[in-house]
């Protein structure tokens, strides 16, 4: 099954076990990571169904803006239905060619989908190009690499062998990006990278 259409398929499981007010004020302490300020223009990339659309807009203000983009269908469909302003906007696109300006954003954040991309230097690399100079690219997973790894490969799904890379191996997948200032958190409860365009 192509990832698009598992991911499309799993979007009403996803997103009711992401709104529980357990998971949302989890998701909320682990924002701090995202090191987002008011009025920053943020990409979303790989945004699912829009969990993170409340918490990004509370930090951004309404001065900010975000953009809420996805491959899945059914994904969006869902995303949008949080959404309220002009402020939020959703586009349907592939992380591996997206249909984005150059140095659009000051924030690019790529929650829970660094193991699903086929391409990582490709995606990598596009998240740079539409990165203003100086903007940072935010890496990050709620669980740890080994929990992960595991997680996945018990799927027996489209994800069955979508695997987050070592430390060494994403800081050199980041470096030939062309990010600079790379910071690797590769802990048991969490996996987080920032890097600078």
């Amino acid at each position: 099954m192509p990832k698009r259409v598992f991911f499309s398929d799993l979007s009403r499981s996803w997103d009711d076990h992401h709104s529980t007010q357990e998971e949302i004020e989890r998701l909320r302490f682990f924002s701090n990571h995202f090191r987002l300020r008011l009025g920053e223009r943020v990409l979303d990339v790989g945004c699912g169904s829009g969990r993170l659309i409340p918490v990004i807009c509370e930090q951004i203000g309404l001065q900010g803006s975000l953009v809420e983009l996805d491959f899945a269908p059914g994904m969006l469909e869902i995303g949008r239905r949080k959404a309220s302003g002009d402020h939020v906007t959703f586009v349907p696109g592939d992380a591996h060619c997206l249909p984005l300006p150059d140095k659009d954003f000051d924030k690019v954040i790529a929650l829970a989908l660094l193991p699903h991309l086929d391409d990582k230097d490709a995606a990598l690399k596009e998240f740079h190009r539409v990165l203003k100079p100086g903007g940072m690219l935010v890496i990050a997973h709620q669980l740890g690499r080994a929990a992960l790894d595991r997680l996945h490969g018990e799927s027996g799904a489209a994800v069955k062998h979508d695997r987050l890379p070592k430390k060494k191996i994403l800081n050199k997948l980041l470096t030939a990006a062309g990010f600079s200032a790379i910071e690797i958190l590769d802990e048991p409860n969490q996996y987080v990278a920032w890097g600078q365009a």
